[in-house]
């Protein structure tokens, strides 16, 4: 037994007619062609994103000598606003 339920929506007229349209070039009842629609679209969503699997990248640690010369540009930056 093939179970369905009626459902009611509000379209346009254009809509409408273009479905209407589809569904005599397929040979299908207006019924049937939104029922294919409708399932090849859901069908076609993208999975949820699962990031339980993935590593954070690290990066790299700044030298001692690229930390004097922050340092440096931050002292150099915080005298010419004095």
């Amino acid at each position: 037994m093939n179970d369905t339920v009626n459902l009611t929506i509000k379209i346009d007229p254009e809509l409408k007619e273009t479905i209407k349209n589809l569904a005599l070039e397929n040979q299908v009842s207006m019924s049937q062609e939104i029922c294919q629609r409708l399932q090849l679209s859901l069908s076609q969503q993208r999975p949820e994103i699962d990031s339980s699997h993935t590593e954070e990248q690290e990066t790299p640690q700044l030298t001692d000598g690229e930390l004097k010369q922050i340092r440096s540009l931050l002292k150099k930056n915080k005298k010419r606003k004095v």
